[in-house]
């Protein structure tokens, strides 16, 4: 008789090096509105992230805005169920209205925490020359999307340090 051995699941390392494989990939050629490589942002986003679960959704946060792959791809490439899930709460949706698309991130704990970073890199401008007056309307509106969402995130690293320590008064 036979037996099948099941692949081994990628270790978190690899998940990783897969989904920075698949974003450079994704966003070869692109440039982001100051004409600077895509991919520098997402590489800041990820060198920022604090865990394992930031950094893969880091890594992959601007896939389904940016390119045809879609969720049932990135199941194919094993990324983790939770991720893709917050995956589609970072992920804008064709014609949806900034604020109601703020209210779907800050439904996620991993996407919120994944858009104060994403965010904080947009708004960094040391290196940019002149602001236009629409570059000056998209800060703001990324500022207050930020305050909002880093207060969220601060309420929600409180609430996993508490869990983690009740966790380990119960042992």
């Amino acid at each position: 008789m036979a037996t099948t051995v099941k692949p081994t699941p990628p270790t978190n390392g690899q998940l990783l090096e897969r989904a920075i494989r698949l974003a450079a990939k994704v966003h070869k050629g692109q440039v982001d509105r100051f004409g600077q490589p895509f991919i520098l942002h997402i590489m800041r986003v990820i060198t920022h992230a604090k865990d394992h679960d930031e950094q893969l959704l880091a890594a992959i946060h601007d896939i389904l805005e940016r390119s045809e792959l879609t969720i049932a791809d990135l199941r194919e490439k094993e990324i983790p169920e939770h991720v893709l899930v917050a995956l589609t709460h970072i992920s804008r949706i064709p014609d949806e209205d900034y604020d109601g698309y703020i209210d779907r991130v800050a439904q996620n704990q991993l996407a919120t925490r994944v858009k104060v970073i994403d965010l904080a890199d947009k708004m960094d401008l040391r290196d940019v020359g002149q602001l236009s007056v629409a570059d000056l309307k998209r800060y703001n509106k990324q500022l207050a999307a930020y305050d909002r969402l880093k207060h969220l995130a601060t309420i929600i690293k409180a609430e996993m340090t508490l869990s983690a320590q009740s966790r380990k008064l119960k042992v």
